[in-house]
C-alpha cells in the first residue's frame, strides 16, 4: 500500500514544501513514501519549486493508501480523495481542529510559524543533512509563512532553522524573500473568483462554518482595483461554500495591515465586534493584522 503526504487544499508554499521534503526525510530512512498536493499551485509555489528544479506533485489518488497529513488537521480542510481511516499521521503548527479517527495515530503539532521549521527540526533529530535544494525550500516555506519573520505566528526557532539550513543552501536571505513575494503579488490572468479561493480555507467555528480568504501582498492597490468584482464572487462562493460567514483579507506585508472585505450585514456585526473597528463601503481596515492563522481566524470565532 501506497503512502502519501500531503497538505491542506488551496495549497500554500508551506503546504507543498514540507510534503516534499518530509518526502525526502522518509526516503533517506528507508520509506518510499510520495508527496502529494491538495489543490493548484499559487505563483510562490510554482516560483520555488522552478527555482530549486522541484516537479509539481500529482494530486492526492482516490483508492486505498495511508496518508500522512502536513500543514492542517482540521477535517474541512482535507482533500476530498483522503478518508480519515486511512490517516497515520499529523505535522502541523495549526490548533486543533476537531478531527476524529478510528484509531491511534502520531501527532507532531508545534506552536511555530510554519511546517517547515517542523521538518526541518526533524531532519536535525534524526542527525540527516537535507539536500541543498531540500534546505532550499525548506527555507522558502518559512519565509513564505512568516513574512520574512515578521508575522506575528514567527517564533525565535523558525529564524533559527532558515539561517541553519542556509549553510546548505547558500541563499541571499533577503533578496530571494523579495523574489518569493514580487511572485506572489502577481496577479495578471487571474480572474478574481481565482483569487479569493487560491489561498481560502473553512474553519469550524462555534457550530459555523466561516471561510476566509487572504492575498498576501506587496502590492495592495491592484486587489482594491477589483473591490466590487471581489465582493459579488464573496457573495456567489458563500453559496457556493455553504458557509455561513465568509471573508476576504488583502494583506499588505510591506506596510503591515490588512483590508478586509465584508458582504453581509452578519459578517460587519461580527467584523466589527472582532476587530473594534468600523467597516465602511464593505471595507474594514486592519491595522498591525497580517495573519490569518493568529490575528484574523481566532478574533472572529471570539466574536461568534
Amino acid at each position: 500500500m501506497k503512502t502519501y503526504i500531503v497538505g491542506h487544499k488551496n495549497p500554500d508554499t508551506d503546504s507543498i514544501v514540507s510534503a516534499i521534503a518530509l518526502s525526502e526525510l522518509e526516503k533517506k530512512l528507508g520509506k518510499d513514501y510520495l508527496p502529494a498536493r491538495a489543490g493548484d499551485l499559487n505563483r510562490e509555489t510554482e516560483f520555488v519549486l522552478k527555482r530549486f528544479g522541484f516537479e509539481i506533485p500529482e494530486i492526492i489518488p482516490a483508492g486505498e493508501k495511508e496518508v500522512i497529513l502536513v500543514d492542517h488537521n482540521e477535517p474541512s480542510q482535507i482533500h476530498e480523495n483522503i478518508k480519515e481511516n486511512e490517516i497515520k499521521t499529523i505535522f502541523d503548527h495549526h490548533k486543533l481542529g476537531g478531527l476524529s479517527t478510528n484509531k491511534a495515530i502520531s501527532i507532531r503539532v508545534k506552536p511555530l510559524g510554519s511546517t517547515s521549521t517542523i521538518i526541518a527540526k526533524l531532519f536535525k533529530d534524526k542527525n540527516i543533512e537535507p539536500s541543498k535544494e531540500v534546505a532550499g525550500i525548506l527555507i522558502a516555506g518559512i519565509i513564505s509563512d512568516t513574512l520574512n519573520f515578521t508575522s506575528p505566528t514567527n517564533r525565535d526557532v523558525d529564524r533559527k532553522m532558515a539561517e541553519e539550513l542556509n549553510i546548505i543552501a547558500g541563499l541571499n536571505l533577503d533578496e530571494f524573500g523579495t523574489e518569493m513575494f514580487k511572485a506572489k503579488s502577481d496577479i495578471s490572468g487571474i480572474d478574481t473568483r481565482e483569487l479569493i479561493s487560491m489561498d481560502y480555507k473553512i474553519f469550524d467555528m462555534k457550530g459555523k462554518k466561516v471561510g476566509i480568504g487572504v492575498w498576501e501582498t506587496v502590492l495592495p492597490e491592484v486587489i482594491l482595483e477589483r473591490e466590487q468584482e471581489i465582493l459579488k464572487e464573496l457573495e456567489k462562493k458563500k453559496q457556493s461554500d455553504s458557509v455561513g460567514l465568509i471573508y476576504f483579507a488583502a494583506v499588505d506585508i510591506i506596510n503591515y495591515k490588512s483590508s478586509l472585505f465584508v458582504v453581509g450585514d452578519e459578517e460587519k456585526v461580527v467584523a466589527e465586534k472582532a476587530f473594534g473597528v468600523k467597516v465602511e463601503n464593505s471595507l474594514a481596515e486592519l491595522e498591525g493584522i497580517v495573519s490569518r492563522k493568529s490575528q484574523i481566524a481566532p478574533p472572529i470565532e471570539t466574536a461568534l
